[in-house]
């Protein structure tokens, strides 16, 4: 980077107005989705209730939808300022379009609003407003990994000559973050063949401006010095900690002036920049919901190579005494109080960690979101991602299995999907051949000195002690005046307990493949799973399936004594296919038969699979758009299905709840109709409430529509069965 202070010119503005700039038919598209905002049956009181615009915050959902789409138009304009506008309305982004199409400027408040809370979901609504506030709030989403990038850069190809115009000033202001998004904004028109017109544009601020600009260091159109295009973070100053000595491979302690140097090198860890592209799609061919996709979600960056500097003194060290170096580090850091500054220091785990150092961090990864420290766990499970080592994988795993949901677990799901990418394998295949063992595929014995027990597991995997003759022991006999190692016992004991523990866990994963139809290759089966001496005996007692591209049940297989495959006539079957864990209610009407041939051969599974609590759909009930009630169900139950099973309501906190929506897979979602309805938060609920219907919807649908259009049978079976037998067990 260039020395010196950047030249800044103060007093530069952007003076163009805010104006509306459509592309063709873009104005009547948006339009257009009015058609999806149905908003049920209006009501004749709906027109005074909008009469009072100091009410208007007031509005359900329902009638909100209306009042913008078709509603009175100065009670309509009245509500694009109110906050709180459409809360948990799942038809956001079209009230949005409809509302920009219907009134425009006057919908900029509403949309800033939004875009706002949610730039990756809603960003592309800025697209069509041209004026430099929006250049401003577009050049900060740039270094976003979600769609919201996507959006930005849309906007200023769309608007290049304004965007230049208006972030000119802010890219020569005084430093800070307003000028780094700002140089970034111009650094991409720039590299998008818009130099001239950034020129342009600074020319016509003045002579300094252009000047300053192009200044070097950050300047926008100097060539950038750093690696690949990755804007370099700021350097921090080491620390003066205590720190122990790094042994060289030659075995002689690293000079001190060394160590200095690699502390400052290490300094400058960071994460890669943002992989590309973003992802998003502001007007799919089929004219619907445009696709986005969060930054949470979104492919996340690994942790940068380590500087030259940094690479060459790492070489000439000791891998464990580097590794002991870098703990010694991370342990000064939190003694320190964590402070920003130094975070540093937890990237900079991932050039000098070894599998040590990643025991050490997983338990900090888990600690830190619930203290708050969400940055620093992210920068976390970057680390385990990019060291990526079995142990380092094993950690991943049992992160993204433990944690809660929320932004950070989505997070770690994205991390390590990809580090199981580079292995090119999935997340499925990276837990089965990470799954461990406890030895029991190399042998196992306890030694008391004098006497020595082999270890073997049953096929429901307890353990069990094997004595010199070979006789099957419940437990090796306590130990003797003779023994020399009478720790043998105890360690025996805790192994029997750490082997029902894995077990335990393993065919709670198996049971979650299961109902998330996660598809492994049938070799994996043959290959990986059924030599496996714990993931072994639980594949074999479980009833398998073939599954096609679209995802439903091609055949079911069943695993034969010798390790193939065999159908439902008993025959021997080959496939190189996915095989998936069978759901029963995948197999319509052959449960009944397989259920008769796992009995026959004695198959007992781990976790309830063909004797499962099952909805079987008959053909009449697929091809109907909605279900009958049934009895009641329970306040309470309704209530614990929105705080805990992933069921959303229809209501605010405050106004009763008449409908239940849970997601299903491929974007539709079931609707449970409710009466008399509840509140969430309130204890004055009725005691019980009755399904009155049940139907399937487009999941982003707000479900407000009276026709129902969607056949039952267009569902996944096995996911439509467990919310249907959620709803029929309720109390």
């Amino acid at each position: 980077m260039a020395a010196g202070k950047p030249v800044v010119v103060e007093g530069l503005v952007c003076a163009e107005p805010t104006v509306m700039a459509w592309e063709d038919g873009e104005r009547e598209r948006w339009w257009a989705r009015a058609a999806a905002l149905e908003h049920g049956r209006e009501q004749d009181d709906w027109a005074a209730a909008v009469a009072g615009a100091d009410r208007l915050s007031d509005l359900t959902p329902e009638q909100q939808s209306w009042l913008l789409v078709r509603g009175p138009e100065s009670s309509a304009r009245a509500l694009l300022g109110k906050s709180l506008v459409l809360l948990h309305h799942r038809q956001q982004m079209d009230v949005d379009r409809v509302a920009v199409a219907r009134f425009e400027l006057d919908a900029w408040p509403l949309v800033l609003r939004d875009v706002s809370s949610g730039a990756d979901r809603l960003g592309f609504l800025v697209l069509p407003f041209r004026g430099p506030e929006m250049a401003s709030l577009v050049a900060g989403w740039l270094r976003h990994l979600g769609s919201a990038r996507l959006w930005a850069r849309l906007w200023l190809e769309r608007h290049a000559e304004l965007a230049a115009s208006a972030l000119v000033p802010a890219a020569v202001g005084r430093p800070g973050r307003p000028r780094q998004q700002a140089e970034d904004a111009l650094r991409h028109l720039v590299a998008r063949g818009h130099e001239a017109t950034v020129v342009e544009a600074a020319g016509r601020h003045g002579a300094a401006a252009l000047a300053a600009l192009r200044a070097a260091g950050t300047g926008a159109l100097a060539a950038r010095r750093d690696e690949g295009g990755v804007r370099l973070a700021r350097k921090a100053k080491a620390k003066a900690w205590t720190l122990p000595e790094i042994r060289l491979v030659t075995g002689e302690a690293m000079p001190q002036e060394d160590t200095g140097r690699l502390v400052e090198a290490l300094t400058w860890s960071r994460l890669e920049a943002a992989p590309e592209p973003a992802p998003g799609d502001p007007a799919p061919d089929t004219g619907g919901v445009p696709l986005a996709v969060e930054s949470t979600e979104a492919p996340q960056p690994f942790v940068h190579h380590a500087e030259p500097e940094a690479e060459k003194l790492i070489a000439d060290c000791d891998r464990g005494s580097l590794a002991a170096f870098g703990r010694a580090l991370l342990d000064a850091w939190l003694a320190d109080g964590m402070q920003a500054a130094d975070a540093w220091v937890v990237l900079a785990q991932a050039h000098v960690g070894d599998d040590t150092t990643m025991d050490v961090l997983a338990p900090l990864v888990r600690s830190w979101p619930p203290r708050s420290r969400y940055a620093r766990a992210i920068d976390g499970l970057a680390v385990l991602a990019t060291v990526g080592t079995d142990v380092a994988l094993r950690h991943l795993l049992a992160i993204e299995e433990n944690m809660s949901g929320g932004p950070t677990n989505d997070r770690a799901t994205a991390y390590l999907t990809q580090a199981a990418a580079r292995r090119g394998l999935s997340v499925t295949q990276v837990a089965d051949r990470l799954a461990i063992t406890h030895g029991l595929d190399t042998g196992v014995t306890f030694d008391y000195g004098p006497r020595t027990f082999t270890v073997v597991a049953d096929e429901h995997l307890t353990a069990f002690a094997l004595d010199e003759s070979g006789t099957r022991l419940a437990r090796p006999p306590k130990p003797g005046a003779g023994d020399t190692n009478p720790e043998a016992y105890e360690q025996f004991l805790q192994y029997k307990k750490d082997l029902r523990a894995t077990a335990v866990a393993q065919t709670a994963r198996l049971q979650r493949d299961m109902l998330a139809r996660r598809l492994r290759p049938a070799r994996d089966v043959r290959e990986v799973l059924l030599p496996h001496p714990i993931l072994g005996p639980l594949a074999r007692r479980l009833l398998w399936g073939e599954y096609d591209a679209a995802g439903r049940l091609a055949r079911a297989l069943r695993v034969a004594e010798d390790g193939s495959f065999a159908d439902i006539d008993d025959a021997t079957a080959s496939t190189d296919g996915m095989l998936g864990i069978v759901h029963p209610a995948d197999l319509g009407g052959d449960l009944k038969r397989w259920a008769r041939i796992v009995a026959d051969y004695e198959l007992l599974p781990a976790f309830p699979q063909l004797g499962r609590p099952v909805v079987l759909l008959t053909e009449a009930q697929r091809a109907a758009t909605s279900l009958a009630g049934f009895r009641p169900v329970a306040s309470d139950r309704i209530v614990a299905l929105l705080d805990r099973g992933g069921w959303q309501g229809d209501g605010l906190s405050q106004r009763p709840h008449t409908q239940l929506a849970r997601a299903l897979p491929g974007g539709l979602a079931l609707v449970a109709e409710i009466s008399p309805g509840l509140t969430r938060y309130s204890m004055g609920n009725p005691a019980e409430q009755r399904i009155t219907e049940l139907w399937v919807d487009d999941v982003w649908s707000n479900h407000l529509q009276p026709a129902r259009r969607v056949p039952l049978g267009a569902c996944d079976p096995a996911a439509l069965s467990e919310l249907l037998v959620a709803l029929h067990q309720a109390p």
